[in-house]
């Protein structure tokens, strides 16, 4: 397809979804109409510059970027497609629309979001951090085929790019192909040790494992984010199911003195003192992480448990009943509260 025919092909696409968009509001808007959005100040600098500006497209886009931050699809999907319109050269604003469609999820949008990525590859075939972009979309959606594909094409014009075999060992995960996932991701960090992300995804899967090197995976995460508390947990979580108590309980301690508030940190030690039947501490523990996060379905339940093991069945079925209300497709919430309530327990 010669570049003329691209360039009509965009314009088309362009004016597909423009009239999508304006069609499914149902009413007619203008530009720089944003008083249906209480702004920020950036906002409010941003629309006084477009007041002025009106045609400047960059200025547009700075403002969608905003109203997509601040969850305002809508208003941001207005000024971005008013944007492309005023220029459709700029890959950048194909990236933040496809993102715009993506998050806002209505019906069909995850599909228009990877057309607005496709449209992009045609306009610009040989920029990578494009292609990467729509491989990641088309990884979320599950079309891991096109996903290689496109990867493939990065790799024929870049033969040593770090990123798209780090996309490849996600592809590789997400079809459950553990061995091939670990060859792409240690390819990546080979040639990027830098990638946090590939670092951790390595360390997960030989956590999973049981291999000791899954330790050195979490390091080298931490060694470029020592605040990522995330790869703490994993490695206590890798202590734990090797019955090292000892030293995941240190590791939680940790986290729990970065943030206090990491919920996770008191639910995994509650685990622990609960194989170790130290009932009244793994109780203790779940208590917190339901204070500390009022939605954690799963401490609710096994502070149920702890309670049932210390002969407290009236506790327990209140927290069962509560993970069951909040999670009603969380079977063991759902076996345990009927399981109690048949044996004659109610609460007062």
């Amino acid at each position: 397809m010669n570049r003329k025919n691209i360039m009509y092909l965009a314009i088309a696409l362009l004016g597909i979804l423009a009239i999508w968009y304006f069609s499914s509001r149902g009413k007619e808007n203008k530009v720089e109409d944003s008083s249906a959005f209480d702004q920020t100040p950036e906002l409010a600098r941003l629309s006084a510059l477009i007041d002025q500006n009106p045609n400047n497209d960059t200025l547009l886009y700075r403002r969608a970027r905003v109203y997509y931050n601040e969850e305002a699809y809508d208003e941001a999907l207005k000024d971005l497609n008013t944007a492309l319109s005023r220029d459709s050269m700029q890959p950048m604003y194909y990236h933040l629309l496809a993102d715009i469609l993506l998050d806002y999820a209505r019906p069909n949008d995850s599909r228009r979001a990877i057309e607005v990525l496709k449209l992009a590859e045609k306009r610009f075939p040989d920029r990578i951090p494009t292609l990467l972009k729509l491989s990641e979309f088309q990884l979320i959606v599950r079309q891991h085929g096109d996903a290689l594909e496109t990867l493939n094409k990065i790799l024929l014009m870049d033969p040593q790019n770090a990123e798209a075999f780090y996309m490849a060992g996600r592809v590789a995960l997400d079809q459950g192909d553990t061995t091939k996932a670990v060859a792409s991701l240690q390819k990546s960090v080979k040639l990027d040790s830098d990638n946090e992300d590939a670092w951790m995804f390595l360390g997960r899967i030989f956590g999973d494992r049981n291999n000791p090197v899954a330790i050195q995976y979490f390091d080298n995460a931490l060694r470029l984010d020592s605040t990522n508390l995330e790869a703490r947990e994993y490695k206590g979580a890798y202590y734990k199911r090797r019955g090292e108590f000892e030293e995941a309980f240190a590791i939680y301690r940790d986290i729990i003195a970065r943030n206090p508030d990491y919920a996770n940190a008191y639910f995994d030690m509650g685990m622990i003192y609960l194989e170790l039947d130290s009932l009244s501490k793994a109780y203790s523990n779940f208590d917190i992480a339901t204070r500390v996060d009022p939605i954690f379905v799963k401490a609710y339940y096994y502070r149920g448990v702890a309670s049932e093991e210390m002969g407290n069945k009236e506790q327990a079925l209140s927290d069962y009943r509560q993970a069951n209300g909040m999670s009603p497709n969380y079977t063991d919430a759902k076996e345990a509260k009927e399981r109690l309530e048949k044996e004659g327990v109610k609460l007062k």
